[in-house]
């Protein structure tokens, strides 16, 4: 038996929860462009878009829940504590919601926002504007 599992997840198993795939061919960049949404400066054209892009994304997050896959996961980190580690492509929670702990966003969270200016990190539960003030 090995003493440490990695396990690589990508944008098919929260596919199958519902959430929409980004590279697909009717994926979510077939539709918006990468670098109008998804770089610092497509922020910096129009924050307003991204706001709205990444708003959509989390609301969408919201109503979704974790397939049997997310759960087996889940299990298997339960009943191997400490060996299992989780390394994910996708941003939504749904591995956290069912119950996976020592996990790695490769590509950050949806529901996780960074200040630009002092580069505080903190859950986010509703929508984000230009005008949101960060708490610090």
């Amino acid at each position: 038996m090995f003493d440490k599992i990695v396990v690589l997840t990508g944008a098919g198993l929260s596919n199958e929860s519902g959430v929409d795939t980004f590279r697909d061919a009717d994926g979510i960049w077939s539709k918006i462009r990468l670098e109008d949404v998804a770089t610092p400066e497509g922020f910096s054209c129009d924050p307003g878009r991204v706001h709205a892009f990444y708003n959509a994304r989390r609301a969408g997050s919201r109503t979704v829940r974790p397939n049997a896959a997310h759960l087996a996961l889940a299990e298997l980190e339960a009943r191997r504590p400490g060996s299992v580690l989780i390394v994910t492509q996708n941003i939504d929670a749904l591995h956290e919601a069912a119950g996976s702990r020592n996990l790695i966003h490769m590509h950050g969270a949806i529901d996780s926002q960074l200040c630009a200016h002092c580069g505080d990190r903190r859950t986010v539960t509703g929508d984000l504007s230009f005008e949101t003030v960060c708490p610090t």
